[in-house]
Order: C-alpha cells, then structure tokens, then sequence
C-alpha cells in the first residue's frame, strides 16, 4: 500500500490540514508496534504564512512514561520537551496530538474530546487551535483516519 501525504479540510475551509506521508507512515509503524493495545504521539509541523494551513511533518513515538491498554491511552512526556526545543529552531512546532485506536473506529472518544479541549486551553502548550488525527483499524492493511480542529472556546471542527 503507498502512502501519500493526506489533505483534511472543513466545508467552510477555516482549518486547512496537510498530513505529509512521512508522518502519516510514522504513525502507521507506531500503530503497528503497538499490535492491539492504543498508542499515540505529538504532531509537529508549522503553518502556512497566512495561518490557514497546518503543515504536519513528524509524528512522534509514544514517549516511555505513556500509559496504554486495550481502550485507554495516556501519552506521557518523557523526552518531549529537548525534542520540541530542537524543533523549535528550525521552525518547526507542537500542533496536536495523534492516537490509535486498534480495531476501531477512528472516531474520537469522549476521553479525546476533552483531553483536546484542555490541551487548547493550557498555556504551557502555546496552541489555541490543535489538531487530533486518529486512526482506527487494523494497520498496514485496513484502516482509516479522522482530522480534527478544538479551537479554543469552541466547538471541535470535525475535518474531512
């Protein structure tokens, strides 16, 4: 199966959100790894000169200190912060979250829902709009992928 980068986007073409291949491919390996427990990581990327697109070009591991099940995850933040540093340097910043949801539906849980809703509102993660990319199913071979937007103060924006 190739993999390509993907675009969401909403009818009203507020949130614009590119997936590139090589993340999309680095959560697919993650997934993989993770066989039938949820996994998840951090998106980075950066956005277009005039805001209306986010570009996300790594999806990180599950940090060390995350915890996992069958249907719960919690990412941890072990090694996170010299990573965001690095990457801060060069443009590049923390825009969400991605996580797995094995043998399911890519759809996000209420537990997603409001763990994004927090993130949006934290000041310590600088990011009033981040995006939570799941995919549910049963990688390499079936799956599919949901986008969204929690704008802060607002409802989610579902993506497609």
């Amino acid at each position: 199966m190739s993999i390509e980068d993907i675009t969401f986007s909403c009818a009203s073409a507020e949130f614009i959100v590119k997936l590139s291949a090589t993340a999309l491919k680095q959560i697919i390996d993650e997934c993989i790894k993770a066989g039938r427990n949820e996994t998840g990581g951090i998106l980075i990327g950066s956005y277009s000169k005039d805001g209306s697109t986010a570009l996300l070009v790594e999806a990180t591991a599950r940090p060390d200190d995350s915890l996992a099940g069958r249907t719960t995850f919690q990412r941890g933040i072990n090694g996170l912060q010299p990573l965001l540093d690095s990457r801060w340097k060069v443009g590049r910043y923390y825009v969400g979250e991605w996580h797995f949801h094995p043998g399911g539906s890519p759809e996000p849980s209420r537990d997603d829902l409001e763990s994004m809703r927090l993130i949006s509102q934290a000041p310590n993660y600088q990011c009033q709009e981040p995006i939570m990319i799941i995919l549910g199913g049963y990688p390499p071979v079936s799956y599919k992928l949901s986008g969204s937007v929690f704008p802060r103060g607002k409802i989610p924006v579902r993506l497609n």
